[in-house]
């Protein structure tokens, strides 16, 4: 009998390390042990009237600025309401954002958002719609294609051209356009209940993936990721760029711009979760990050409790990333950001729940 409960003992103090490892594991990668404090070297001004900015793709030709808006903590009892795309300038914080999508009656609920422009001026803006109540939570995604019509003075609007629906793409998050009807999505999530997608969360299961879409057909080319987030391309469509949040790393892949294929070459650590990527003009990283995601899962059921934003700037062609910290902030100023775009002059960050988005100065 002693020596049964001798194996008793050990095998539940082995348990109890197991447990402790695993614990410390993940309040690691979650930044819980990490401090944050404010700085930034420019200055922001605050932009009313966008509820949940959690995307946005930024048009260098013309300055226009594309947001995916979705308010995504309805009243008490209430159904989500129909999301949202408006329109800004960059360089023009001083004009109000206008809706593109306010006339639509099918439901709208947009997630990450894509800008694809061609040779000839033409102009796709893809979407992650959730056509259902909660439908993010529940796995079901679509990709809507739209044209941008330019109007003759006037600006530019959506017209519908392609809802996208496929078995593979199902908990998407987001997504990037390497053509008029190509483009690369992520899945967060690979389970389909949400007890297994809690469980990937909380023990980084690496069951998310990259889909490729080539016009007609999806097929899965990246797989074995911690949640898959942001994901964006350079300008001569031969690199990918994906977003692992719990891992806290930025994926570069190479790809082959004939299958779509993608062919990992490395990957960055980053030190805090990654939400959306923005590619530059010269072809530089901006990524929304959040360094404490206990902090952003408190912020997402209560507005009062504050999570922190950083924004990182990665060079892909440094083999290091040459990583640098631009923006740092407690989350007094903005809480949760998801994404951040610049031009050079100016830094825009959205946030995920905010009922406001910020457009800030870059200082040289």
């Amino acid at each position: 009998m002693g020596r049964v409960f001798r194996i008793f003992g050990i095998g539940f103090i082995l348990l109890l390390l197991a447990g402790g490892a695993l614990a410390y594991r993940t309040l690691n990668a979650a930044g819980y042990f990490g401090t944050v404090t404010s700085a930034f070297a420019g200055t922001c001004q605050a932009i009313s009237g966008v509820v949940g900015a959690e995307d946005m793709e930024l048009d260098r030709q013309t300055g226009e600025l594309f947001i995916s808006s979705q308010d995504r903590r309805p009243e008490s009892g209430k159904p989500i309401a129909q999301g949202d795309i408006f329109l800004a300038r960059i360089d023009h914080p001083e004009v109000s954002p206008q809706s593109l999508t306010l006339a639509m009656s099918w439901p709208l609920h947009p997630h990450g958002i894509s800008l694809y422009a061609d040779g000839n001026g033409k102009r796709t803006l893809a979407v992650v719609n959730h056509p259902e109540r909660s439908a993010a939570e529940r796995g079901i995604s679509e990709v809507i294609l739209f044209d941008v019509i330019e109007g003759a003075g006037k600006s530019p609007q959506l017209s519908l051209r392609r809802r996208i629906n496929d078995p593979l793409i199902h908990d998407a998050n987001d997504l990037t356009l390497v053509g008029h009807d190509s483009f690369y999505v992520t899945n967060d999530h690979g389970s389909e209940s949400q007890l297994g997608k809690q469980l990937e969360t909380w023990l980084m299961l690496p069951r998310a993936n990259v889909v490729y879409f080539d016009g007609n057909a999806a097929k899965v080319v990246a797989t074995g990721l911690n949640y898959a987030n942001g994901i964006n391309r350079s300008a001569d469509l031969a690199t990918i760029y994906v977003a692992e949040t719990t891992g806290r790393t930025l994926d570069i892949f190479h790809r082959d711009t004939t299958s779509g294929a993608l062919s990992p070459m490395r990957s960055l650590f980053l030190g805090a979760g990654p939400d959306n990527i923005d590619v530059d003009g010269e072809g530089n990283l901006w990524i929304a990050a959040h360094p404490k995601m206990l902090d952003f899962l408190a912020h997402a059921k209560d507005a009062t409790k504050l999570s922190p934003t950083v924004v990182l700037k990665v060079d892909p062609a440094a083999e290091d990333g040459a990583l640098r910290t631009i923006y740092s902030n407690t989350g007094a100023e903005v809480s949760g950001g998801s994404i951040a775009v610049s031009d050079g002059k100016r830094l825009v960050i959205g946030a995920v729940f905010e009922p406001k988005y910020l457009n800030c100065t870059l200082r040289r």
